[in-house]
Parts: structure tokens; sequence; C-alpha cells
């Protein structure tokens, strides 16, 4: 594994088609074999079925001949003839016999000629077929005269010297039915002659190729009919009986200089044998086509898995390829190029990632030098603060002597309204010169609401201010002097032009568990999506927009949200909705702890 793993990715996808190969060849000499080994176990079975079918209809043809013979033997004018002396009497029933042997043989077309023989050696008849040479022969070999003869049997065949033909017999004893004991006497043989030409339309209707061979051999592996033309009489050597089976059996032999599978069936009634003989290349002959086209479609699919293999591999790996080549030459050249392959598989999809990456370096590389300058102008406007801060504090006792001289002026002609102007104002003055950058809610309030006593003064009553504060929140930390102005622009574009009572409020809160959240909410002019756009753009890119276009007496709502961002991140700032004639919301979100 580690070595298929070492090669590079064509000779991989090469080896993989390789085995592919391999595999489709394996497949294909399976399939071969296969259906050779299906198609002649098919031959063999339906040449079974033949054999099986054929045997069985030979059995039919014993059990009909056996019947018939019983029918006579027991015939009641059959048994009154073979006893009886009686001249007379023998003549009416010959009459009777004979009509009841024509009507046998009317109705069993196998059966050549019927003779019954008494214990006197008294032949009867039908005379029309009688042959005495056979007789003899068939007297030789079962001796049925003798009194021992007892049971049927279907003899072999014989063959009758004037026309060449040969016939089988069916010798069965007959037992007188007027002998009561428990020993019936045997009083005679009938004997049926049986023509072996009706079993030649059993075989020749059997072919199942074209040299195929199926024929009936008696007890004495003689053959009786062929499909063939073998000669009847004849002995075949070529069987390998198993005596005691019943069922087909198969063997391979060597017939006729070819090879072929024998098949025999042992008929029990009878003792004969059917068999057929097929050999092995005619079983498969009918297949060579369909092979044929098997082998020509597996070459066919063979060199279309090579053309698309080889396709495949251009395919694949010269885009691969291309992208190790521009991936090991990205640090030295320009970093503003890109993979350029056009393919939607998996390798475009990689290559459309690393330009997506590269775009993504290229945005991280802009944010950092973006964050870079930021933090330098972040720590240019402290160091401008920090000059201004040590500006405002050239004389800071002469601002605050002036602001208690102004209250002590109020004390002295008892005008309050300017002791607390002066007072709230030397506290706002003492506040904003505070060095520390961040403080406690605590005091961003106090500054506030110092504020709004001067607002309330000046405006004498007109507005109505809330604060809603949880007093858990008050010793949190927060960025000095960031609520202050947001009231202030309230105050000055908001409530400052409205007519009738105005009203403001103040709510700070945890959002979520996330960030410290502040609503400051006016229900003065507010703004029109004219004026709201183009301020929430004026935020968007740091400028300092005045809420009311050239009003300067506006906040500078731009600095206060660029001081969050810079300060905290960029999750943190400002947040503006307004309508107008209604009323402004400003949103501040801070972080939670500040150090």
């Amino acid at each position: 594994m580690r070595f298929f793993n070492n090669l590079k990715l064509k000779y991989q996808l090469s080896l993989l088609i390789l085995i592919a190969l391999i595999m489709m060849i394996i497949l294909q000499i399976i399939y071969y074999f296969g259906f050779y080994s299906l198609t002649r176990e098919r031959a063999s079975k339906v040449a079974e079925d033949l054999i099986t079918q054929i045997a069985l209809n030979v059995d039919n043809t014993a059990s009909s001949i056996e019947r018939d013979s019983i029918t006579i033997s027991y015939s009641k004018y059959v048994q009154e003839l073979l006893i009886s002396n009686d001249t007379v009497r023998n003549t009416e029933l010959n009459d009777f016999v004979a009509e009841l042997f024509s009507h046998t043989r009317h109705s069993n077309r196998n059966i050549y000629s019927i003779v019954l023989l008494n214990n006197n050696g008294r032949q009867i008849t039908d005379a029309l077929h009688y042959n005495n040479d056979i007789m003899k022969k068939l007297e030789e070999m079962y001796s049925f005269r003798d009194p021992e003869f007892k049971k049927a049997v279907f003899s072999s065949i014989v063959r009758d010297s004037s026309d060449a033909f040969y016939y089988y017999s069916h010798i069965s004893p007959i037992f007188s039915t007027y002998d009561m004991t428990e020993n019936y006497s045997k009083i005679g043989n009938c004997i049926f002659l049986l023509d072996t030409r009706e079993l030649d339309k059993l075989v020749n209707t059997a072919e199942l190729t074209k040299n195929s061979l199926f024929l009936i051999l008696d007890s004495d592996n003689r053959v009786i009919v062929s499909n063939k033309g073998l000669k009847a009489g004849d002995n075949y050597e070529n069987v390998f009986w198993q005596e005691g089976e019943s069922g087909v059996v198969k063997d391979e032999i060597e017939y006729e200089g070819h090879q072929s599978i024998v098949q025999y069936q042992k008929i029990n009634s009878m003792g004969w044998k059917v068999i057929s003989v097929i050999p092995v290349k005619e079983l498969t002959s009918d297949m060579k086509q369909i092979v044929t086209y098997g082998i020509w479609i597996g070459l066919i699919m063979i060199a279309l898995l090579i053309g698309v293999g080889i396709g495949f591999i251009y395919s694949t790996t010269r885009p691969v390829m291309l992208i190790v080549r521009f991936l090991s030459k990205i640090g030295e050249q320009d970093i503003k190029q890109r993979l350029k392959i056009h393919s939607k598989n998996e390798v475009g999809i990689i290559a459309d990632n690393i330009n997506l990456m590269l775009d993504k370096v290229d945005v991280m590389t802009k944010n950092v030098v973006d964050n870079q300058t930021h933090l330098y102008e972040a720590e240019l406007s402290k160091n401008r603060a920090k000059l201004s801060a040590l500006q405002s504090q050239i004389n800071p006792h002469f601002l605050y002597n002036t602001l208690n001289t102004l209250s002590n002026i109020g004390i002295a002609y008892d005008v309050t309204e300017v002791v607390n102007i002066s007072s709230a104002m030397s506290r706002i003055f003492r506040y904003s010169i505070k060095g520390d950058d961040i403080v406690s809610l605590q005091d961003e309030i106090s500054c506030i609401t110092d504020y709004l006593l001067i607002m309330d003064i000046r405006y004498k009553g007109k507005f109505e201010s809330i604060i809603e504060i949880d007093p858990s929140l008050l010793e949190r930390k927060m960025a000095k002097m960031v609520l202050q102005p947001i009231v202030e622009n309230a105050m000055y574009h908001g409530l400052e032009r409205k007519s009738g009572k105005g009203r403001l409020s103040i709510r700070g809160f945890i959002y979520q568990e996330s960030y410290l959240q502040f609503d400051i909410e006016d229900n003065g002019i507010g703004m029109n999506e004219q004026q709201l756009s183009k301020l929430l753009q004026g935020i968007r890119d740091d400028e300092n927009i005045e809420l009311l276009g050239n009003d300067k007496q506006g906040i500078g709502l731009g600095n206060i949200n660029k001081r969050i961002k810079l300060q905290f991140g960029s999750q943190y700032g400002l947040d503006i909705v307004s309508e107008q004639y209604v009323g402004t919301k400003v949103t501040l979100k801070l972080p939670l702890q500040m150090e």
C-alpha cells in the first residue's frame, strides 16, 4: 500500500486501469466457461428428460401388454378352451377366442400375433401372423412349457428368418380359475409376439443434436431400435450399466472418435435400457455465435476502457499537475495570479478553492495593513489627545477659579441658576480632563446628569429626561465621554428645534450576556431617509459627519464610532434609526469587560 501511495497520480490511475482490464479479461473467461458449462448441463438435462420420456412410454407399453395378456388368459372362454376335450364345444370356443384375439390386436398395435398353448401342446393362434420358427426359439430360450415356468417375462429380441424383422414377446403362464385350492394349477401359456417397429416411432422422434444417438437395448445389450440406423440385434459394447440403479446414469465416453456424453436409464419392468449418446462438441455448437459475440463485445469494451482510461488520466492528471506547478511557484510570482481551470469536477473545485483562498489571503493582507494603519492612527489620535490635555492643563487653576468666581457671584446675588450652571460646568470640565480613558459607568452618568441640569436651566423645563440604568451596572467600566456627546447631539439636533414638550430617555442594560448596550432615544424632529442614509454612510466611512449637515454645533458621531471600533473591535460601535417628526434612537454597543 505504501508503494502504491508513493506512486505518481498518473501511475496510480494507470495501475488501476490495468487491474480493471485484467478483471474484465478474467470475467470474460469466467463468462465463457460458465456459459459453456450451463449450455452443456441444459442439453444434458433435455437429453435426460427425453430418455426418461421414452422409458416411460416403453413402460406404459409394457403395462398395456401385461393388462391385455391378463385379459385374454383369464377370459372364461380361454380357460374353458385350454382344458376342454369336447371337439364340438372347442369349435364354438375357438370362434369366441378368435374374436377376442382380433379385438386385442386392434386395440394394441404393438401386438403382432397371439398364441395360446395348453399343457398337452395344443396351440390356439390367430394363424394370421403365426411363426413357428420364432416359437421354437422362444421355447429354447425360456422353456415356458415347463410346469415350473410360473412368472411372466418379456423376452429378448428374436428374428424372423423369413422377413428379417426382429420381434420381442411377452410370455405369461395361465393358471386355472376353476382350481379352488391354494396352489393354482397351470393350464397353459399366453404368448404375445410384439412388433419392434412401434418402438421405432418412440426413438425416431427424439433428436437433440445432428448426431445425437437414442436407442433401446434389450437385457443382452442388443440393439432393439435406434434413431441412427444401428442394426437391430447387434451387440452394443459401449455401455457401462450399473446394476441396481433405477434413475438416469450419466457417463462420458469416446464414441466414433468424439468425446460424448452417454446417459442411460433402465426399464425395470422389461430389463431393457434407454440410452442417449450426444457428442460434447454438438452440445455447445449453438453457443459458438453467442460466444463470438461475447468475445467481440469484450474486446470492444477493453478497447473502450483503454481509450477512456487514457482520456481520464490525461483529463485528471493535467489539471492536477497545473495545480502542483502553480502552488510550487506561488511565492515566486505575482500573488494576483490565479489558476485557470475551467472544469467543474472535483479538480475544478480544488482550483476554485485555491483561488478563493488566495483572494482571502489578499483580503487578510489588506486587513492587516488597514489594522496597522488604524493602530497607527489610533496611537496618533491618542498622542494628540494627550497633547491637547497638556495644553488644556496650562492654567487649569485659572479656569477653576473663574468658575468658582461665577459661583460666588451667583451666591452673592442669590442667582441659583448661575450657581448651578457654574458648579455643573466645573464638574464636567474636571471630568473631561481627567487622565483616565476608562471610567466607571457611575462617573459617565454623573457627567450626563450635570449636562442635563445645564440644559434644563437653559431651556426652562422644555423637555424631560429619563435615565434607566440597573444599579448593578454602575461600577462597570466604559470609555470616557462617549454617552455625553450622543446626549448633546440629541439635544441640539433633535429636541432644540421641536415645538412642544420634549422627552429624552437613556437606558443601559446587558444584552443576552454578550455586550453592554445603551439606547439614547428622543422624540425630536428626527431625520428623513436621505439625511439618515448620509449620516450612516459617514459613520461607516469613519467621517466626521454632523447630524444636520453644516450645523457647526453637531457633535461628530463618526469620531465616536471610529474610536470605539479602534479600541474594542468592529463588533462594537453605533447604530442609528430615525423617523422625521417622530424622533431618533441611537444604540451604543460596548464590551462587558474593559481594562
